[in-house]
């Protein structure tokens, strides 16, 4: 199953559970009127345990690697119950650094420590699109249906994100690009020409043409993004970032270029190469990690579970050993708020822990507060922090 069928997978695991957000329910209703198979499975789906039958990997919690599936996902208008368990808590004097991992498991409802008046809502679909002739258009504000691109091309703004049309080939010289840019706060997925499937993050820009040349298909991304890219022997796929590319075989992959060090770049399946602009191409293995670094322009490569790295894909945070400075950046760029440390030295508390994504951030902030005694305030939409 890919990432894509996985989100319908997990609206209609919402829909069993009563929880679907107003958001939610509508995407689900529209992919259900697409056509009849899609309202046959969504029924076959509502009967029994068939749910679980289909779809067990989905309703149960894989302890034995720390992974967490979520079985239950119950919102209330003012209340939220959510998991969490708080598994250790470590000191290490020199550097001070403490050590935190909340994974998330059934527990009481609690009140939030956050008054119920600074609630932030997540991020949610949103993005604009320029055009070859520098117009722009607000795609979250467009109804379904078919948008001119360019003169004589058309895409489609579906329920699976913005489609475009697979049939048409151009000459290199008559290329025309398209530019999506998704701000803070937002998210959004794309189907490129090829047939390639992208979910762009908060924060990302990607720059790619309306339709392929014969000879390459070649995009320009700064953020982040997963891409699942269509395999064409006849035409290699490059993602162009500053100072590397990568050179993709037909596979799926994760990209982010907003680390503060680097270029991050995951290989979930398939073969990517990673090519600097001053040394030769480093090749990728499923499960390996290169870390393109600016201020040496050297690679690392390391064995990661790729899974944590497309965990945002499915609705997840996860966090593992990373500074609160760290987790915070994450936090600010799809919550679109700013934050502010009242002491620095918070900055330095390592965290691990999967955390929901779509719930609003004082349920994670509160699990940050439980865990580590660090106290979080909210005015207007800065996160103050302090000790």
């Amino acid at each position: 199953m890919n990432i894509f069928d996985e989100r319908i997978v997990r609206l209609i695991r919402l829909y069993l559970s009563g929880a679907l957000s107003e958001g939610e329910r509508q995407e689900l209703e529209l992919w259900i009127d697409q056509n009849d198979g899609n309202r046959r499975f969504f029924e076959d789906m509502k009967q029994g345990n068939r749910f679980a039958e289909e779809f067990p990997e989905f309703c149960q919690i894989d302890m034995e690697r720390g992974w967490v599936r979520f079985e239950q996902h119950i919102r209330q208008e003012r209340r939220n119950s959510w998991r969490r368990v708080l598994k250790y808590v470590a000191a290490i004097v020199v550097p001070v650094a403490i050590g935190f991992s909340i994974w998330l498991l059934n527990r009481e409802e609690k009140n939030s420590i956050l008054p119920i008046s600074e609630m932030i809502e997540p991020g949610q679909v949103k993005a604009t699109l320029e055009l070859p002739g520098g117009k722009t258009l607000a795609l979250k504000d467009m109804k379904q249906g078919e948008i001119e691109v360019d003169k004589g091309l058309k895409a489609m703004q579906t329920t699976q994100g913005l489609v475009y049309d697979s049939t048409v080939v151009l000459n290199v010289e008559e290329l025309k690009f398209n530019t999506l840019k998704i701000p803070r706060g937002g998210e959004f997925r794309l189907t490129l020409a090829d047939g390639t499937r992208v979910i762009l993050n908060s924060a990302t820009r990607l720059k790619y043409p309306v339709a392929f040349g014969q000879r390459e298909r070649k995009v320009y991304l700064d953020g982040e993004a997963y891409f699942e890219v269509e395999t064409d022997t006849t035409r290699p796929f490059y993602v162009v970032m500053d100072r590397i590319q990568v050179r993709v075989y037909g596979t799926s992959f994760n990209v982010n270029t907003h680390q503060e060090k680097g270029i991050e770049t995951v290989l979930v399946e398939g073969k990517v190469g990673i090519k600097t602009f001053a040394a030769g191409e480093y090749v990728l293995k499923p499960g390996e990690l290169a870390c393109f670094d600016r201020k040496s322009g050297t690679v690392e490569i390391r064995d990661v579970d790729a899974r944590q790295y497309t965990a945002w894909t499915r609705g997840i945070f996860t966090f593992e050993e990373e500074t609160l400075e760290q987790i915070m950046a994450t936090l600010s760029l799809w919550y679109d708020v700013d934050v502010f440390y009242q002491v620095e030295a918070v900055k330095e508390l390592h965290f691990s822990g999967h955390l929901e994504r779509y719930k609003e951030i004082r349920n994670i902030l509160d699990a940050i507060t439980e865990a580590t005694g660090v106290k979080f305030s909210i005015k207007e939409r800065t996160i103050i922090v302090s000790q």
